[in-house]
């Protein structure tokens, strides 16, 4: 295959990966002058019977159209284009330079409740972009999510088992199959009927996995089939009771959608702001608080790996700004109420004196 023109543009250069529905490429565009570098996912139906080839060209078609729409995305790769070749099927998408996330998860570098915070909003806010436009993933896990080297943004790849959900069902039972990863694959999705709430439960465990190290495979279960993963964790942060709900065997117990997720971290999650050197330089120089009343005791050396390379920052954190608000507004009631009982103190005290002090008198002159 290595050389192999398809479509009368793309070169494959290397193979990079096979999964159950075919082979991916990595190959250059013939037609530019730089040979830009591109992704070739070459999807093999398994059947020969003419009608099931038709149904799976329709049904390609509208994929490819559903891909094309979510491309419009900066976290999705493009599709550039698609054909079909020797009855096979290809899609044409954008190349992300990177790594995947699952050369960041392992037990020796256990993620901070910050960062797994972080993260989690980053991949929520692109699960409601997909969930919104009629479609889910169904095979999110950390090799899925690479690390864009150009930004340290996430970006979410491998569409090539997206379905939309279509409001009609096929009549054709063989082209509706359990896709995705198991150990990140709920139970739902396992019987082939996904749901978005099924994107959201991979998502929960790989947050699960960045706090503890583990595997979701090595992960016990109870007689409920909820996984036991919190003793396994130092600390009693509302992330984990959001990671366990998003996680939840029965897919009506979960957070029915990325909006409400991010609605929970919003309450509890400690919001990191990276700024670059020289915005912190004028906070210093104007003494002035940043972000929601943050003063300068706010700021903490940020060791997060995601920082963008190259730029020295921060990171303002703040726990609740509510709570932070109202201990400010309380401290400062205290301070005006003791003044005020100081100066009536004082103005009584004066006038006390004033009216009980002896009148002075004359002494009377004698006469010698």
């Amino acid at each position: 295959m290595k050389g192999k023109i398809l479509g009368s543009r793309y070169q494959v250069l290397e193979y990079i990966a096979e999964g159950g529905f075919g082979r991916t490429y990595l190959a250059a565009d013939t037609q530019l002058p730089d040979r830009d570098l591109c992704v070739v996912k070459q999807l093999a139906p398994g059947f020969n019977a003419p009608k099931l080839l038709a149904v799976a060209r329709r049904l390609f078609k509208t994929e490819a159209a559903t891909l094309h729409r979510l491309g419009h995305h900066p976290q999705i790769p493009e599709l550039l284009a698609y054909f079909e070749e020797a009855e096979k099927f290809y899609l044409v998408q954008q190349y992300i330079k990177g790594t995947t996330l699952d050369t960041e998860l392992n037990s020796a570098q256990i993620w901070s409740i910050p960062k797994v915070g972080k993260f989690l909003r980053d991949c929520l806010k692109l699960l409601q972009y997909i969930h919104e436009q009629g479609v889910i993933h169904r095979d999110i896990k950390p090799a899925n999510l690479i690390r864009r080297h150009s930004d340290r943004q996430i970006v979410l790849v491998d569409f090539g088992t997206v379905k939309k959900i279509l409001q009609e069902q096929t009549s054709l039972p063989q082209l509706t199959v359990a896709v995705g990863t198991q150990g990140y694959m709920p139970i739902e999705q396992a019987q082939g009927k996904p749901r978005s709430t099924s994107d959201i439960y991979a998502l929960g465990i790989i947050g699960i996995q960045a706090l503890t190290g583990v595997k979701p495979l090595d992960l016990e279960d109870d007689d409920r089939g909820e996984i036991v993963w919190s003793h396994l964790v130092n600390t009693n942060h509302e992330l984990i009771q959001i990671l366990a709900k998003m996680t939840r065997c029965c897919h009506r117990e979960r957070y029915q959608s990325a909006q409400s997720v991010l609605e929970a971290l919003d309450n509890c999650v400690d919001t990191v702001v990276t700024l670059p050197q020289s915005a912190i330089a004028t906070t210093l120089t104007t003494s002035r608080g940043i972000n929601h009343g943050s003063t300068l005791a706010n700021f903490k050396p940020n060791l997060d790996l995601n920082a963008l390379p190259g730029v020295r920052s921060v990171a303002i954190v703040r726990s609740n700004p509510a709570k932070a608000k109202s201990k400010f507004e309380q401290g400062k009631f205290w301070k005006i109420a003791i003044t005020m009982i100081i100066l009536a103190g004082g103005v009584y005290i004066s006038l006390q004196a004033a009216i009980f002090e002896p009148k002075r008198t004359q002494p009377e002159s004698t006469q010698n």
